[in-house]
């Protein structure tokens, strides 16, 4: 049975009947079809191109918030199913029809498509055309694009399979210290358990059966890493990394800068680690002891309602405007909050411009579950605020800055909670929960991301990489990342086969870029420093404004710079 109404979101607000739904989505076929008519000759109806393919994405994704929302509320319910498959397949079906769009926008020269502009009163997609045709000296000829088309489906292989394997084709044994099945879900629950013998179980058993596949791993992601690289050169790019950090308009300095920057801080790391070593009275620390908390707080029972006012407390620094939107949140049903039969797990924020920025929570009356909900509010709002201020075509922010907005909620609540802490147990719990989520994203992630690095460069340098050759390098990596104060557990060289994000190349730097941006931009912002906290509710209106970089530069946090990595150390 659910909850009372003010528990869950508010779904009527989209659509208030069945019927409404269906209008849009006959109205969406029917532009579909135009679409496909006009794509005929997209230069002879510019104008009208353009403004239909928007209009028709804006209504798609609102379509698509009110079938997903309505589908994760209750996974069993088969309307939630039929409309959310109905949203896919407009999505699809309009992806494959505005697909020559691009090719033909970057047939054009510089000086038509200014005209084009001009002449079709477009000023105010200029940006939205502009970062298009960045990609010219990018694009192949039509034939040749068609046929890369053709063959696309071969780059996401590896990940395909990957997948499958990992979450599907794989069985791991029972954890006789636990009295548990190991599965990939409960591994990392299982090497914080306070039994060493629990903890060392999980780690060679889940190893174990890991290398029952090892091989087919290294094989797929030495596929992975060689299609990107034989695309990038097709394109034009002097490297995969190249061609992916240009999606953002970021330069591979900043990339180095980064790995740099934390290689000189990690002495820091490595300090953390002989202290937690003393602290923990391990005679040896393996790599199955790093994840053990310094300090278990009791559980501290908070339920919504007192979640709510810490959230509300905690997050006073970011100024009277920040805490209506909160506030609007909380009362105008944007949050589905608690744990129902059928929900789906976890915790997200989404919406579309003509929606609220709804957030999906299952809330357990506990610490963690106020830091999701701050977390979650940081992004809903970054949305609000950039729907709010920009036309539908800018209202998107990139994954790049995303993150900042949630973890600088997070790192001023934490500060809030710090100043109010009731006792010294509960100081090093939360000392602990900052120092954990920071060398899990700044040095954990940039340890992932030099692997990338690496792996990519040998084999541009035309190296085939073995299982051998990827252990190899994990190896090394992480004997320099966790320092002498940990034994380098021979098992742990597999560990990069266990990380997904792999498969979506150069993405795990974003998390560290993000993290210590957010450092940054707290640290300013709890400082008290009104043109500081300005700038930051002018980023988060900024949307898709503007390059990531530009963006956080203006925000006050300049992450080409290592300056502000080490800025960050210093907290």
């Amino acid at each position: 049975m659910r909850k009372i109404k003010s528990y869950n979101w508010d779904l009527s607000k989209i659509y208030k009947t069945n019927e409404e739904l269906e209008n849009d989505v006959k109205s969406v076929r029917e532009a579909n079809k135009k679409l496909q008519s006009l794509g005929e000759d997209i230069k002879g109806h510019f104008k009208e191109y353009v403004e239909l393919m928007t209009e028709t994405r804006r209504k798609i994704f609102k379509i698509y918030t009110y079938s997903h929302r309505k589908h994760d509320e209750d996974t069993r319910q088969t309307y939630g199913q039929k409309i959310s498959m109905t949203a896919e397949d407009l999505g699809n079906e309009y992806e494959t029809i505005t697909s020559n769009f691009s090719p033909t926008l970057l047939e054009m020269s510089k000086e038509e498509l200014d005209e084009k502009i001009k002449d079709n009163d477009l000023e105010k997609y200029r940006k939205y055309l502009d970062k298009i045709f960045r990609y010219k000296d990018h694009t192949l000829s039509a034939k040749e694009e068609k046929i890369l088309g053709s063959v696309s489906f071969l780059q996401g292989a590896p990940s395909d399979a990957y997948n499958l394997l990992m979450n599907s084709d794989m069985e791991f044994p029972f954890i006789e210290s636990a009295g548990e099945k190991l599965t990939h879900a409960n591994y990392v629950s299982l090497i914080k358990n306070p039994d060493v013998n629990v903890r060392k179980e999980a780690f060679e058993k889940y190893y174990k059966t890991m290398k029952t596949v090892d091989n087919t791993i290294a094989s797929m992601q030495f596929n992975n890493v060689k299609g990107l690289t034989t695309e990038a050169r097709l394109r034009n790019f002097n490297s995969a990394r190249e061609m992916e950090l240009f999606k953002d308009d970021v330069e591979e300095i900043v990339y180095d800068n980064m790995i740099e920057a934390v290689r000189e801080n990690l002495p820091h790391l490595h300090r953390y680690y002989q202290i937690k070593k003393k602290f923990l009275n391990l005679d040896e620390q393996h790599m199955y002891d790093v994840y053990l908390p310094l300090a278990t707080e009791k559980e501290k029972k908070i339920n919504y309602e007192e979640g709510k006012e810490i959230v509300l407390k905690g997050l006073a620094p970011l100024g009277e405007e920040y805490l209506g939107i909160l506030k609007e949140a909380f009362e105008n049903s944007w949050i589905d909050v608690y744990p129902q039969t059928g929900k789906r797990s976890g915790a997200y924020s989404a919406g579309s411009f003509d929606t609220e920025p709804y957030i999906l929570m299952n809330y357990t009356d506990n610490l963690d579950s106020v830091f999701t909900l701050a977390h979650e509010l940081g992004h809903s709002v970054h949305s609000y605020y950039s729907r709010k201020n920009n036309d539908f075509i800018y209202s998107g922010y990139t994954i790049f800055v995303a993150e900042v907005a949630s973890t600088t909620n997070e790192l001023i609540l934490l500060d809030y909670l710090m100043k109010n802490a009731s006792s010294d147990e509960e100081k090093i719990y939360l000392i602990d929960f900052y120092i954990d989520s920071f060398k899990s994203t700044v040095f954990r992630q940039t340890m992932f991301a030099e692997f990338e690095k690496l792996t990519h460069e040998a084999v541009e340098n035309n190296q085939v990489l073995t299982l051998e050759d990827f252990n190899e390098i994990f190896y090394k990596l992480n004997q320099d990342y966790f320092g002498e104060a940990v034994i380098s557990d021979e098992d742990i060289q597999l560990e990069w086969a266990r990380i997904p994000h792999f498969y979506n190349n150069f993405y795990v730097y974003k998390y560290a870029t993000g993290f210590s941006t957010a450092v940054k931009l707290a640290k300013n912002i709890l400082e008290g420093d009104q043109e500081a906290l300005e700038k930051y509710i002018n980023f988060l209106k900024d949307g898709g404004n503007n390059f990531p970089l530009d963006q956080l530069k203006a925000a006050g946090a300049d992450i080409s710079k290592k300056e502000t990595i080490n800025e960050a150390m210093e907290v």
